[in-house]
């Protein structure tokens, strides 16, 4: 810290030169009251390694300059700016296909609001019973039918399929919603 020099009357720190590294002790106010230096709010001490990026957001994919170490000063050449983030939404979520239960962060390109309706690509019997084997054929749903979530989904094997109600008649029947083509 700063050192006064009483019968002197004048005001003495320990630093160090940006300009060309050089230690040794700097009056800051002599004893006329002349303030010769002032503490700086452009220089800081690292406290903890930090990584030091060519570009501002941190967020944005950017090439690391190097990472300034414990105890190591810098100078600010630009700034303080405020770096914002966006809020993130995150559930709780359980996997229709096996139960598996944890955290996810919603986005835009990772999720999309449910639906309980289906839109048929491609014909497809309903059947009256949750396994498509030994089951009666309720009637064939057609491409481009809606199709009303009444149960499920469950996996049935490597098939995912459905409980429903056909738009079309209203018909009730299991549905295979996705199989091992996807």
């Amino acid at each position: 810290g700063p050192i006064k020099v009483e019968d002197a009357g004048i005001t003495r720190v320990k630093g160090k030169s940006v300009k060309d590294d050089a230690i040794g002790w700097i009056t800051l106010k002599g004893n006329a009251g002349t303030v010769y230096a002032e503490a700086s709010s452009k220089h800081f001490c690292i406290l903890q390694d930090v990584p030091m990026t060519k570009l501002f957001p941190s967020a944005a994919p950017g090439e690391e300059v190097r990472v300034l170490a414990k105890g190591e000063a810098m100078q600010v050449l630009e700034g303080p700016k405020q770096e914002t983030y966006l809020a993130e939404t995150r559930v709780k979520c359980k996997a229709a296909s096996d139960g598996a239960a944890g955290w996810i962060t919603l986005k835009k390109d990772n999720t999309k609001p449910w639906t309980p309706y289906y839109k048929c690509k491609a014909a497809a019997p309903m059947h009256d019973a949750a396994a498509a084997e030994g089951a009666t054929v309720v009637r064939e749903i057609e491409v481009g039918e809606a199709f009303e979530l009444v149960e499920g989904p469950l996996a049935q094997g490597e098939e995912l399929r459905m409980k429903g109600r056909a738009e079309k008649d209203g018909k009730v029947g299991w549905v295979t919603i996705k199989d091992k083509e996807g």
